[in-house]
């Protein structure tokens, strides 16, 4: 008798293990599921952090100036950039670049050949130097290895190879911009630069892309359009077309802002909103972009 109660104890003691040790299973299995529930949303949200307003604050073209009176300069470089149009380059590096591929504005189809510069045409000696700035991007940047790029960059030394000319680059704050033209630091300034309202500042080359500013906020911000912005602190880079339309077409919009902060580049003003230091940031969409899916 004492056998046949210690034989159905033991059964019920290994019964007992077997349902514990499946519940065990059955609980180690939900849980990475839990945790991906948990975490859609987070990406989710990192995704829609910060957004451009529906309103905009104009649209602008972009183009390569050049030091007044340098036609043939302009015309030479203008030549052999529709070349690389015409030849899928242009499009290829734009593809590079997600954020300005859907500007630009160049098409084959207007392109005359018989205009063009023939590949290898150009004086072998000469290095023509490319003046930019130096935190732009996606148009022009420096790496963190001190190496420059960005679609300008990429786009001034497929010209300079297809000229056979050397290529120097020539990074500077953008505010330098004109002093580094006129004391001949550089042959050019090409680094998404605005051509309406400096028309008859410069000697103007091709015109090769399309860009519209905006104001970037984040997205929990309450903020939704332009007149939300009134008593808000909003930042925007000293010298940029950002900058000149709030102090000429928009000047009545920036008059309602609790202050207009200015600072030498984007990414210093990308930081500051995204610690909450100011409220949105004037800035040209492929930029602001830009910034938003690749700085951390």
């Amino acid at each position: 008798m004492k056998k046949v109660l210690c034989l159905l104890l033991a059964l019920t003691m290994l019964f007992s293990l077997c349902a514990c040790g499946a519940a065990v299973k059955e609980n180690a299995g939900t849980k990475p599921a839990e945790a991906d529930a948990t975490d859609a949303p987070e990406a989710e949200a990192q995704d829609a952090k910060f957004v451009f307003l529906d309103e905009d604050l104009g649209v602008e073209t972009y183009a390569i100036g050049f030091r007044k009176g340098e036609e043939e300069l302009a015309n030479t470089v203008s030549g052999a950039f529709k070349a690389l149009v015409l030849d899928g380059t242009y499009e290829q590096i734009g593809s590079k670049y997600e954020d300005i591929k859907d500007y630009l504005c160049l098409k084959a189809e207007d392109i005359d050949p018989a205009d063009l510069p023939e590949r290898g045409s150009g004086d072998s000696s000469f290095t023509f130097k490319h003046g930019f700035d130096l935190d732009y991007p996606p148009y022009s940047f420096r790496k963190d290895d001190g190496s420059v790029g960005g679609f300008d960059v990429e786009m001034c030394q497929a010209v300079c190879d297809y000229l056979g000319w050397g290529y120097e680059p020539v990074p500077f704050n953008w505010e330098a911009k004109d002093m580094e033209l006129n004391a001949k630091s550089c042959d050019c300034i090409w680094s998404g630069f605005t051509k309406e309202g400096r028309e008859d500042m410069y000697t103007w080359g091709v015109t090769y892309s399309n860009n519209t500013q905006g104001i970037l906020v984040a997205a929990d911000s309450g903020i939704k359009t332009l007149a939300d912005l009134a008593g808000k602190v909003v930042g925007v880079q000293i010298d940029t077309s950002a900058a000149e339309l709030l102090a000429d077409d928009q000047k009545a919009l920036a008059d309602t802002f609790a202050e207009l902060k200015t600072y030498e580049t984007y990414t210093v003003a990308y930081n500051d909103l995204k610690a909450g230091a100011i409220d949105a940031i004037a800035i040209d969409m492929t930029a602001g972009t830009y910034l938003v899916s690749t700085a951390s």
